[in-house]
């Protein structure tokens, strides 16, 4: 699966966007989605929810726990040790499986992304 960044200009302000080349059969990609749920913040305001994310990951990666649930506003993701069940909190039949390693690579990567600074036609690309 191919990730994409960028930086989107709407009304004279830039936010980070995330395209990705693995999408449900709506077009939609719930990993996608999930990194851009801001939860109606700026997005560099979203850095300590990323960063407990990351946490949780690892805290389930190094057993220390079992299971971990990880949402926001919109998406939420299950975290067990295999794998990474991204889904909606509104539509049961909308989710995406990755392995967890998978996602902490995207999430690392999106979390270091919305700290550069931001400029139109700047593009970040990465292979999970």
């Amino acid at each position: 699966m191919r990730l994409h960044f960028s930086w989107d200009e709407s009304a004279e302000t830039l936010s980070p966007s995330v395209s990705s080349s693995a999408v449900n059969k709506d077009g939609v990609s719930p990993l996608a989605c999930l990194l851009t749920d801001d939860g109606g913040q700026v997005f560099l305001d979203t850095v300590p929810w990323l960063d407990e994310g990351v946490k949780r990951i690892r805290s389930v990666k190094n057993s220390d726990i079992d299971f971990a649930d990880w949402s926001r506003d919109a998406w939420g993701a299950e975290l067990t040790k295999e794998q990474v069940k991204i889904y909606s909190l509104y539509c049961e039949s909308c989710f995406e499986l990755l392995d967890i390693d998978s996602f902490e690579m995207a999430l690392l990567a999106w979390l270091n992304f919305i700290q550069l600074k931001p400029e139109v036609g700047v593009i970040q690309e990465i292979e999970i």
